[in-house]
Parts: structure tokens; sequence; C-alpha cells
């Protein structure tokens, strides 16, 4: 019988092993039923216990119970305050216990635009912005040669009335010798008594032209100090301890101590600023003025820092208001003297209690 190769692709082969992955390994149906198991059980302890007090309602707390669970928040809180106890510092406790916070800035008590007495080109000019400079220290030198030939001149006149008094002196001297010999002879009747009177009106002359001379002398040296002072002041020198904030004039240019001179003419050739002399200068509304006095403890925290608490106090609240602003103006001292603290900067202050 022929066969049928339709019907043989119809008829299954079991000896065709298959390797499909079952969808659960053991180990996950393990894992699984302990999961169900323990959700079973408890549940079987849950349910009951909802249902029971669902129909017989909660069961009341007892005193003892409340204050035992007040007692546990209360200490549970306490740790928790100890636990970050370290995150206030003691000016951080310092600055929340402050009865008034106001804004100001930085001011300078001593500052002050150097310029000169005379007018005169700039000829040298020794300062940058940033530079330290000591008192007394040269910073700009004028044109000084017209009062240079001034101070020479007033020497001379001085060295020549000095020489005029030794002339008279030397006459004068002898014109004495010659009186006392003239009184001699008079004495001893050898001359006449008209003789001896014009011996001494000479004498007496002669010695008031030598006062003359010696207030010419005087004189003289008035005009020589007169001279090297105004020499002196073609040189510009730092009136204090302190730091050049700007430069205001360039090697050149005509300097003046005013402007009369016109728009052309400086009138300084730079600022200085004290740094020591820093001070806060804060405005303070006439309602909370009642909060603040002398001697005041205050905390300085700079906008530039404000992780920097500065120990400060109020030095004095100036005896007026501003009647636009409707505030008074408070000056604080600063107990610390530090580079980073700069004239103008914003600065808070927070005013404690005391």
């Amino acid at each position: 019988m022929p066969r049928n190769v339709d019907i043989e692709q119809l008829t299954i082969d079991r000896s065709i092993t298959h390797n499909k992955k079952p969808l659960f390994s053991s180990m996950a149906k393990k894992t699984l039923f302990v999961i169900l198991s323990l959700v079973a059980f408890s549940g079987a302890f849950v349910i009951p216990a909802v249902y029971q007090s669902k129909s017989q309602g909660a069961a009341p707390v007892s005193k003892s119970a409340q204050l035992a669970n007040t007692e546990n928040t209360a200490s549970t809180a306490n740790k928790g305050i100890k636990a970050n106890k370290h995150l206030n510092t003691p000016i951080e406790r310092i600055v929340n216990s402050s009865v008034l916070d106001a804004s100001g800035h930085i001011v300078a008590r001593r500052i002050a635009t150097v310029s000169s007495r005379v007018t005169g080109k700039l000829n040298k000019l020794n300062i940058e912005e940033g530079q330290r400079v000591q008192s007394n220290q040269i910073i700009a030198e004028l044109d000084d040669r017209q009062a240079r030939i001034s101070y020479q001149l007033a020497q001379a006149d001085l060295t020549a009335n000095k020489a005029r008094f030794h002339e008279l002196n030397i006459v004068h001297l002898h014109e004495l010798k010659r009186l006392e010999r003239q009184l001699t002879l008079f004495n001893k009747s050898l001359i006449s008594e008209q003789f001896l009177d014009d011996s001494r009106f000479t004498t007496e002359k002669i010695a008031a032209q030598l006062a003359n001379k010696k207030a010419l002398i005087d004189f003289s040296q008035q005009k020589v100090a007169l001279a090297q002072y105004q020499l002196e002041q073609h040189k510009i020198r730092a009136p204090f301890d302190g730091v050049v904030i700007s430069k205001n004039a360039q090697v050149g240019e005509l300097i003046s101590s005013g402007s009369s001179g016109g728009g052309f003419i400086r009138t300084g050739v730079g600022t200085i600023v004290d740094m020591s002399s820093l001070e806060i200068e804060v405005e303070v509304a006439e309602s909370y003025i009642n909060r603040v006095h002398a001697n005041q403890k205050t905390i300085a925290t700079l906008d530039a820092y404000p992780n920097w608490h500065i120990s400060s106090e109020v030095i004095a609240v100036i005896p007026t208001a501003d009647r636009q602003k409707a505030s008074i103006k408070v000056r604080v001292k600063l107990h610390t003297t530090d580079a980073r603290i700069l004239p103008d900067m914003g600065v808070k202050v927070s005013f404690l209690k005391g």
C-alpha cells in the first residue's frame, strides 16, 4: 500500500523533546509560596482584630499610658535639640536675640582729597590706587623753579643785611672807644664840652642805625622762611597714614588749591582714607530709635561676607532727624580691623539687648 505523505505529516512524533523553559523556576516557586503563606498567616490575625475593634470600639487609653507617651515624645524632642545644638554658634544665638536690625554702610571718619596750596604744573606723581602711604610722605611734586628763585633771592637779601650789620657794628665799636677817650680828655679839661657832645651824638646815631640793621636782618629771615614755606608747598605730602583709593591727576596737568582756575585745572592729586577710622553709619526709623542707645553692643554683618559676624557697639546717636526719611543716623564702632572691610560696603547691624 503506498504511503500517504499528507497523513504522515499529521502524526505526532513523541520522540522529539521540546526545550521550553518553565514559566517559574523552582526557586521562584518556593519564594512565592513563602510570601503567600506569610500574607495568609498575618491576615488571620489582623482581620479578626479589625473586626473586633469595629464591633466593640477602641479600648480607652489609661492616663499613665498617655503620660508615658508624652514623656517619650518630650525626650525625643530634647534629643533632637541636643543633636542640633551644635548648629547654633554663640554669635548666631546673640544675633537671634537682637532687638532691632538695620542696614547701613561702612564710612571713614578720616578721608582727604590731597591738593596743593599753590598753583603749578604737576611734575611727579608717586601714588597709585591701593598704595599705602605714611604721614608726611611726598606723594607729588609741582614745578618749583619760580619758588626756588624766590627762596634764593630771600637768602641773598638776608646775607646782605647781615654784612651791613657787621660793617656798622665795627663803626659803632670804634665810636664807643673814641667816646671813652674823649670823656677822659674832658675830665682833664683838655677838650671842650661841645666836642664831647658831638662824639656822644655820633655814637648814639650809629647805635640807632645798628638797631635798624638788626631789624632788617630779622625781616630778611622771615622772608627766607616764607620763601622756603612756599617752596615746600610745591611738594604735596600725605596728611596721615592711609591708603590711596583714587588718583585724580596726571603728570603735566595744572594743580590748584581751588576751582577758580576753571575745569581744566585739577583741585587734587588723590584721595587718601585712614582705614583705622572705618565705622558704620546706619539709619534707624524714628519709631524704633528708643531701642538704641550709646555703648549698646551690636553685631555687624557685611553683605559681602554674610557668615562673618563682627563685634561692634554704638558710638553715638546723632541728635537730629531726617524729615524726609523720618530716620535718625546712628554711628557704630567696629571692634575689628581687617583688610576685607572697605569704605561704602553694605552692612547689616543687629542691636542687642542691654
